[in-house]
């Protein structure tokens, strides 16, 4: 007995010993009662601070001492550094608490808000190869990890901080009102529990906007939330134009959709003046790398110039309804006289003030096939606000036989009839050679697009 209880301290003590060297304690030495959460200890700084910016207004416990009983057991976490406590919630108050104060009711956050923040210093590790770096738990506590990983001034590390706010608060959120049932059906069967081997690449092309949203609907509509709060309205129309295809990208607009309306519904939030005040705040403590500035379009499009024309082709693009119904009521009528439209056409300069709207056609009877060529001449005019114009001035003889034989001249009305802001596409990646085409009346409905050429 006295052998092995001998063995039992020296135990002890080489386990007292090698404590000593935990580089987390290091980093508090000024607070011997760190880990011991002994709530009869007298109040610090830091804890002052916390007390007047989240427990006193929002009832809100922000727990950073060590507490076990707080986590799961049996992993394998540590403390965080008390260094990056302040820093962390500071950031969650701006950034959270103080957004939804400036669009929501009065008492949203402190009808809403968890009443608890439990702070991890390392990140949470699955058994599957992932990392957990926040959950919620009841709509009363959330626990943020990978706390002493936190830089203020990254804007990559404050926005995966408030991404996991967000995320939890939406569960929170949908715990109290449930969102609309038809949002489970938009991508109804590719949910997964193996979402953590599907690329984000991959997750996008399907109509997801995280891999982790392929984990449940209920994860799917929260990573919405957070990703279109975090990313901000260019942010996320950057991500949907680079980094999706026609079909994804119609299922996450739907999806968008889903989450504008609910909290509109449901907590009377106009959801998208909270965003542009989430991307005011993020950018306020970490601005982000500046999106490299676009060559003013005409100083590469136009005549003698590194691009001469805008093509358009209804086999490689999904074109907006207005401008889909010109062109494919030209190409009914066409198919009734015998001959088939191209889906390919484009606009070229002829000349400094001049453009042909250039469309082929080709007779579709029996025999050898013949091809045409029609162009529409329209003069370029630009008002005094900056606007661009079409008048059409001529056309060639296969042009002429279109409009006034067979009626074709609906894409040439599309053209010479409004007056457009002509930019690179709005919601396009930097890199991309898309030009939008924006009728000064009906911007968003008569809205199309081209790409550069020659």
């Amino acid at each position: 007995m006295k052998y092995k209880n001998i063995i039992a301290i020296m135990i002890i003590l080489a386990l007292t010993g090698a404590a000593c060297n935990d580089p987390y304690n290091e980093n508090d030495t000024s607070d011997p009662d760190y880990v011991t959460n002994d709530d009869t200890r007298e109040p610090t700084e830091l804890d002052n601070w916390l007390t007047d910016n989240f427990t006193t207004p929002y009832n809100i416990q922000v727990k950073y001492r060590w507490d076990n009983s707080e986590l799961d057991p049996y992993k394998n976490l540590t403390p965080p550094a008390v260094t990056k406590v302040q820093g962390v919630m500071d950031v969650v108050k701006k950034v959270w608490i103080e957004t939804y104060n400036q669009v929501a009711a009065t008492n949203f956050i402190k009808e809403y808000c968890p009443k608890q923040f439990v702070l991890v210093g390392s990140a949470n590790y699955n058994y599957d190869g992932s990392t957990t770096i926040g959950t919620a738990e009841g709509g009363r506590k959330v626990v943020l990890f990978v706390v002493n990983d936190f830089d203020p001034h990254n804007n990559a590390g404050v926005k995966q901080l408030i991404h996991t706010v967000q995320h939890e608060f939406g569960h929170i959120l949908n715990q109290n009102i449930s969102y609309q049932p038809e949002f489970k059906e938009v991508t109804a069967g590719n949910y997964t529990a193996n979402w953590s081997s599907v690329s984000l690449s991959e997750a996008r092309a399907r109509g997801f906007i995280t891999s982790y949203a392929m984990a449940s609907t209920d994860e799917d509509f929260v990573e919405m939330i957070a990703t279109m709060l975090v990313e901000g309205k260019e942010g996320y129309e950057r991500i949907l134009a680079c980094e999706t295809n026609t079909s994804s990208r119609q299922l996450l607009k739907k999806k968008e959709q889903y989450v504008v309306e609910y909290f509109r519904a449901k907590y009377n939030i106009d959801f998208y003046a909270l965003q542009t005040k989430v991307q005011e705040a993020i950018n306020a403590i970490a601005p982000g790398e500046p999106v490299e500035e676009r060559t003013p379009l005409f100083d590469i499009l136009g005549y003698g110039k590194d691009s001469t024309a805008i093509r358009f082709d209804f086999n490689f693009y999904s074109y907006p309804s207005g401008f889909a119904t010109a062109f494919f009521t030209d190409f009914n009528l066409l198919t009734t006289k015998g001959y088939g439209l191209d889906t390919y056409f484009r606009l070229y300069y002829s000349d400094e003030t001049h453009v042909h709207l250039q469309l082929h056609y080709h007779t579709n009877g029996p025999g050898e096939r013949i091809y045409y060529v029609a162009n529409f001449i329209l003069e370029v005019f630009q008002t005094e606000d900056g606007h661009y114009g079409f008048w059409y001035v001529d056309n060639d003889e296969n042009a002429r036989m279109l409009a006034e034989d067979y009626g074709v001249y609906n894409i040439l009305d599309f053209f010479a009839g409004y007056t457009y802001d002509i930019e690179w596409e709005r919601s396009s990646c930097p890199t991309s050679s898309f030009v939008g085409f924006y009728p000064v009346s009906n911007p968003n409905e008569g809205y199309t697009y081209g790409i550069l050429g020659n």
